[in-house]
């Protein structure tokens, strides 16, 4: 009975303590936190299928291992029956909103628990989820890009933890332009920026596209700053990054964004790795883009 008691208690401070933070949030940030947990809990109680269908918008995009559209993938797949083969839940940790309040992002640690009698290890690692409210006022998913499993769970994995929305400042927008334009200007940033790298390399090259503090993600890591870059691209003039963008979107108020699309880094004459990736971008005070959340999955070899 005291251990049933204590446990009541601790759920009960746990909410209690999240509730505290969230009313720190503006409203529209937490109404997209809590979609998020949401979600969470859909996909624990009804399984990933029918969470997938239901919680991302009819053009949201999953990478299996590249782009493609979500409802299409998991439409093809068959309903899942309970008791479910696994379980997998996560919880929105950190993150950021348009002022428009139309589009916003969350990263977080994710577990996956392997349910059968095989007992498998549970799997952990951080997702990245980028959403777009919908015109009937619903979030939706527009986007959702994990990066990979990390070897062990870290400290982050303890659900129940408060929400801490990404530094926030106020980002200069131009009168002139529109949503579409914005687009293509990030589109060509990304698609000359091998054109930049000249002497100074593509690390140097892609790290001017950073905003100051990023969040860097990359399978096997906890998310951190520019840091983690320098673990798969190196220094050196004959270092090069391509990047083909496929898409992306705009907030209504142009001040944030993402896009994704196609990576290779090359050495010389070889090719030392390619994949995909994903970014968000958000106007400094100055009026430039620049990159808040940066994602490279490398793919797998066949």
């Amino acid at each position: 009975m005291r251990k049933l008691i204590s446990l009541a208690l601790t759920i009960l401070f746990s909410a209690t303590a999240l509730c505290s933070q969230d009313a720190r949030l503006s409203t529209v940030q937490r109404e997209l936190v809590e979609t998020e947990r949401a979600f969470a809990r859909f996909c624990v109680e009804n399984g990933v299928r029918a969470a997938w269908l239901e919680y991302f918008a009819d053009d949201g995009i999953i990478f299996q291992p590249g782009p493609v559209n979500s409802k299409d993938c998991y439409h093809k797949r068959s309903t899942q029956t309970k008791p479910f083969r696994g379980a997998l839940n996560w919880e929105p940790r950190w993150g950021g909103i348009s002022s428009a309040g139309d589009l916003g992002y969350n990263i977080g640690p994710w577990t996956y628990t392997d349910n059968t009698s095989a007992k498998e290890p549970d799997a952990h690692g951080y997702f990245m989820s980028v959403w777009r409210k919908q015109p009937d006022g619903k979030w939706k998913v527009a986007l959702d890009f994990g990066s990979g499993p990390v070897t062990s769970a870290t400290s982050d994995h303890i659900f129940g933890k408060p929400f801490q929305p990404v530094a926030s400042y106020e980002s200069k927008v131009s009168l002139d332009g529109s949503t579409e334009s914005d687009l293509e200007k990030l589109e060509h940033l990304e698609k000359t920026l091998t054109d930049g790298q000249g002497n100074a390399g593509a690390l140097a090259s892609y790290l001017t596209l950073f905003a100051g503090r990023p969040i860097v993600m990359r399978a096997g890591v906890v998310p951190l700053g520019r840091e983690v870059v320098l673990t798969y691209l190196p220094k050196g003039r004959n270092v090069s990054l391509a990047l083909t963008p496929v898409g992306g979107g705009v907030a209504a108020s142009r001040d944030l964004a993402y896009t994704y699309g196609n990576y290779q880094i090359q050495q010389g004459a070889q090719i030392k790795e390619k994949g995909h990736y994903a970014h968000i971008w958000k106007r400094d005070s100055k009026g430039e883009w620049k990159i808040v959340v940066s994602n490279l999955e490398q793919e797998k070899a066949n």
